[in-house]
């Protein structure tokens, strides 16, 4: 009767792709009656002290659900090796600004481990010399159709979807560095070590100073044309400082509200302009102001002027 029994589960083995029945099925007592614990098993339970995993050590084992071989689990972390993960949040970019502390941003492969960027080494740099974002694996790369749009650049590590906005490759493991405001510097691998991400870090506060002052140089050529009236060249150095898509750093947000001024000052003189039914005007104001957030409600204007 036992050899039928063994028989008999050998069979399924066979057909369900294992290459060895399972521990109990090996000792003829019916099991091995030792322990699996995620640092191994010991055995000890076959009668004839024969266990196959008597005083052996193996890696936690995840068992097959779907008929194939057993495969083990991806590698455990200690904890003095993670780093110290944040969310994506206004709360956390708010504090890095404050403290001027470079964002180092991982986006996970599908199948994410524990053990990306894992290390003594690491877990203390997230500590001391950058925050650490993790952010939630998507595969989403559309644009949401009710997304508002504008000319003014926004916070990508803080838009509706991150890795769309990055431009991060479905599925491939990368890591950014950001400056404090959430500006991309440099992208890497997962594997990337500690002495290597510290040296891009170290570099990010002579970059924010480089662009900024760039930006700064544009600003004075956009607000010395607003104070001639001209609009046109105004805008026009105003869109040089948004086409990289930079955002936080002063000279931008001085920028920014630059910008805001000439919208506002646009409308006051297309609601005029509408009250005359001066559709020609509206479509010379229209020309002047193309590609800005005013283009469109102009159009709308002038289409209700029939």
């Amino acid at each position: 009767m036992k050899k039928v029994a063994s028989m008999w589960l050998w069979a399924v083995a066979a057909i369900l792709g294992v290459a060895a029945a399972p521990v109990w099925a090996q000792c003829s007592g019916g099991g091995c009656g030792g322990s699996s614990s995620g640092s191994g098993a010991t055995g000890g339970g076959c009668p004839d002290g024969s266990c196959p995993n008597a005083g052996k050590t193996a890696g936690r084992v995840e068992r097959p659900t779907n008929g194939g071989a057993a495969r083990p689990a991806g590698p455990t972390v200690s904890a003095e090796e993670m780093p110290s993960w944040s969310k994506p949040s206004t709360e956390a970019l708010e504090s890095a600004a404050r403290e001027q502390r470079p964002i180092v941003v991982l986006f996970p492969a599908e199948a994410d481990s524990p053990a990306a960027m894992a290390s003594k080494e690491m877990a203390e740099f997230s500590k001391t010399s950058a925050l650490f974002i993790k952010m939630p694996y998507t595969a989403d790369r559309e644009k949401s159709p009710w997304a508002e749009e504008s000319v003014v650049p926004m916070s990508r590590l803080l838009s509706d979807n991150p890795a769309r906005d990055f431009n991060i490759a479905v599925g491939k493991e990368t890591v950014l560095v950001l400056d404090w405001f959430g500006n991309e510097h440099n992208r890497l691998s997962a594997s990337v070590k500690a002495i290597e991400l510290q040296k891009h870090v170290e570099k990010i506060a002579e970059k924010v100073e480089d662009i900024n002052g760039k930006l700064d140089k544009t600003l004075a050529k956009a607000k010395e044309a607003h104070e001639k009236a001209n609009r046109k060249d105004a805008l026009k150095h105003i869109m040089k400082n948004f086409k990289d898509g930079i955002v936080g750093m002063p000279a931008q947000e001085e920028t920014v509200r630059l910008y805001r001024t000439i919208m506002d000052e646009a409308r006051e003189q297309m609601n005029k302009l509408v009250e005359l039914k001066d559709a020609e005007g509206l479509k010379g104001m229209q020309k002047e102001l193309k590609k800005t957030d005013v283009e469109k409600e102009i159009d709308e204007a002038i289409s209700k002027l029939g």
